[in-house]
C-alpha cells in the first residue's frame, strides 16, 4: 500500500513537473523574445537571425540525444526535406515578425486562426468532412478573432503587422499539414522529423537571415550594439527554445488528449494576461470579449475533436483487438506502446538502443510554433 502511494505521488510530481516546465518555457519564450526584439526592450530586431539561432541550439540538443543513443537519426528525401524546410522557415520567420510588429495579445489571438485555416484546406483540398459541432466551434474562433482585430485601433497604423500575421497563419497552417503528410509518407515520428529539419532550417536561416533582416529593419545584425543584458536575454531565448522541445516531449503520452488541449489553452490565457500585466498592452472591453470568445471556441473545438477521435466501445462478440495497431499517421505501432509516450528504438530493427517519443504531427507543430 505504501509503495503504491509512493508511486502515485511520484507520478503526480512527474506530471506536474512536465506540465509546469512546458507552460513556463512556452510562455516565457514569447515574452523574452518580445523584450529582446521590441524597441522598448533591447532592440534586437533581427527576427530571422533569432530563428536561426533557435534552430541551431535545438539541433545541438538533438545531436546530443542521438549521440547518447536516446534517439535515432532517420534520413528524409531531399525533395521532401526542401519543401518542408521552405514552408517551416516561412512560418517561423513570419511568426517572429508578427511578434515583433504586433502586441502580444493580438499575436497570440491571430495564431488561433491556424486551426480554422487548416480545416478549410483539409475540407476543400483533402476532402475531409467535419461535424456541425466542430464547424460551429471554428466559426466561434473566427468571430472572436474578428472582434479583436476590428477593435484594435492600432491596426490602422500597423497594416504591415496585420499582413505579416496573416502570412504566419497561412504558412503555419501549411506546415502543420505537411507535418502530417510527411509523417504518413515516410513513417516518421515527430522527433525523427524534427531531427531532420532543424539543422537544415538553422543553417539556411543563418545564411539568408542577415540579408532578410537588413531588408526589414535597414540595419545589419553585426552592427547591433551588444550589451551584457541583451546577450543574456538572447542566451535565455535560445535556452528556452531547447526547454520547449524537451518539455513538449516530456508531456507527450503522459496526458490525455483533453488534458493536452487544456494545457494549450492555459498557455494562451497566460500569454494574454502577461501582455496586459507586464508589457502594458491595453485591452478594451470589446477586445477582452473577443479574446474570451476565441478561446472558448478553441476549447469547444478541442472537446469535440477529442470526442470524435475517441475509440468506440467494442461490442459484445466483436473481434479481439489486434496486436499491431495503426497510429494517427497511419504507421503501425505495437499495442504495448499505447499511452506510454516512449518506446524502444531498434538499431537496424534489431536490438534496442534507447527510446523514442511517440507523438503526433499536431504535437510537433506546437513545438515548432512555440520555439519562436
Amino acid at each position: 500500500m505504501t509503495e503504491g502511494k509512493a508511486a502515485d505521488r511520484g507520478k503526480l510530481i512527474a506530471d506536474f513537473t512536465a506540465w509546469a516546465g512546458n507552460v513556463s518555457s512556452s510562455v516565457g519564450i514569447i515574452f523574452i523574445n518580445k523584450v529582446l526584439m521590441s524597441t522598448t526592450g533591447y532592440g534586437f530586431r533581427y527576427a530571422t537571425t533569432l530563428c536561426a539561432l533557435h534552430y541551431l541550439t535545438c539541433s545541438l540538443s538533438i545531436w546530443v540525444t542521438q549521440t547518447m543513443g536516446y534517439t535515432k537519426k532517420v534520413a528524409l528525401p531531399y525533395g521532401d526535406l526542401a519543401l518542408f524546410v521552405a514552408t517551416a522557415n516561412t512560418s517561423i520567420v513570419t511568426l517572429n515578425l508578427s511578434l515583433m510588429l504586433n502586441k502580444v495579445g493580438f499575436y497570440q489571438i491571430a495564431k488561433l486562426l491556424i486551426v480554422p485555416f487548416v480545416c478549410l484546406v483539409e475540407r476543400f483540398w483533402l476532402g475531409k468532412h467535419f461535424s456541425k459541432q466542430v464547424l460551429a466551434s471554428v466559426a466561434t474562433v473566427i468571430l472572436g478573432v474578428a472582434v479583436v482585430t476590428v477593435s484594435d485601433l492600432q491596426l490602422a497604423d500597423n497594416m504591415l503587422g496585420l499582413v505579416v500575421a496573416g502570412m504566419s497563419v497561412v504558412s503555419s497552417s501549411m506546415q502543420q499539414i505537411f507535418c502530417r503528410t510527411m509523417q504518413q509518407k515516410h513513417k516518421l515520428s515527430s522527433h525523427e522529423l524534427l531531427s531532420n529539419t532543424a539543422p537544415v532550417q538553422g543553417w539556411s536561416l543563418l545564411l539568408i537571415g542577415p540579408f532578410l533582416d537588413y531588408y526589414v529593419v535597414d540595419a545589419w545584425v553585426l552592427d547591433f550594439a551588444w550589451t551584457r543584458a541583451a546577450a543574456v536575454a538572447l542566451a535565455a531565448s535560445c535556452g528556452l527554445a531547447i526547454a520547449v522541445n524537451i518539455s513538449q516531449f516530456a508531456c507527450l503520452g503522459r496526458f490525455t488528449a483533453v488534458t493536452y488541449q487544456v494545457l494549450g489553452h492555459s498557455k494562451t490565457i497566460l500569454v494574454l494576461l502577461g501582455g496586459w500585466l507586464f508589457l502594458g498592452d491595453i485591452i478594451t472591453g470589446r477586445q477582452a470579449g473577443g479574446m474570451v470568445l476565441a478561446v472558448l471556441g478553441m476549447v469547444a473545438y478541442g472537446v469535440f475533436t477529442s470526442q470524435e477521435s475517441a475509440p468506440k466501445p467494442v461490442k459484445k462478440g466483436a473481434e479481439l483487438e489486434p496486436l499491431i495497431l495503426a497510429d494517427e499517421s497511419g504507421a503501425p505501432r505495437n499495442k504495448d506502446d499505447l499511452g506510454l509516450g516512449m518506446k524502444p528504438i531498434n538499431t537496424g530493427h534489431g536490438g534496442t538502443s534507447g527510446f523514442r517519443t511517440s507523438s503526433s504531427s499536431s504535437d510537433l507543430k506546437r513545438t515548432l510554433n512555440e520555439s519562436v
